[in-house]
């Protein structure tokens, strides 16, 4: 196990392959010197953030999201964070960054999930549920043909949907912003919403 454990952060977080990962930091951000693998487990702090910056985050660990992790990076179509993982934890947060979009984003459960992107395109890349999910005025969410689950949507952006189940989006929700149910082919359902 490797612990950067400067509990104000500030710290640099090695590029390097690593087989447990811990941010202490309970202030301040860690920030990623470049891409990092972590092939068992990665923990982050409440109160603190891990900023992968421009740089993936790889392997097939297990996290203990207690802080917060936000990433810009965006590369053709390869995910910022690793695909089906749980990213919840005491606060849980991943948030794509990149204020211009382009990001792809992971089949994966949250506690909360924000995107910042304020024009072009975030897309997803499988079933995404959350607790808290957050879009930006001027940028969209595409889900394609998946799900998206979201107990409290804060959608202050556009959200788009292709698929064609029952609830392509959660139901009986607020959905501020705009929603465009996009499937050129028709047979979606439409939502109850309040």
């Amino acid at each position: 196990t490797v612990n950067y454990s400067l509990s104000t952060g500030g710290q640099t977080i090695k590029s390097a392959t690593y087989n447990n990962l811990t941010l202490s930091n309970t202030s301040g951000t860690d920030t990623a010197g470049g891409t990092l693998t972590v092939n068992t487990g990665l923990t982050t702090t409440n109160g603190g953030t891990l900023d992968m910056s421009t740089y993936q985050l790889l392997g097939g660990f297990t996290p203990t999201n207690n802080g917060t992790i936000t990433t810009s990076y965006a590369s053709g179509t390869n995910p910022a964070i690793p695909t089906g993982q749980n990213w919840t934890g005491t606060t849980g947060g991943v948030t794509f960054a990149l204020a211009t979009g382009a990001q792809y984003v992971p089949a994966g459960t949250f506690t909360t999930l924000i995107f910042s992107n304020t024009s072009n395109t975030d897309t997803a890349q499988g079933i995404i549920t959350t607790t808290n999910l957050t879009t930006t005025s001027g940028g969209t969410l595409d889900m394609g043909s998946y799900a998206l689950t979201v107990t409290t949507p804060t959608n202050g952006g556009t959200l788009k949907t292709q698929n064609t189940s029952a609830t392509p989006i959660s139901s009986g929700k607020t959905w501020t912003g705009t929603v465009v149910y996009s499937s050129t082919a028709g047979g979606q359902t439409v939502v109850a919403g309040i």
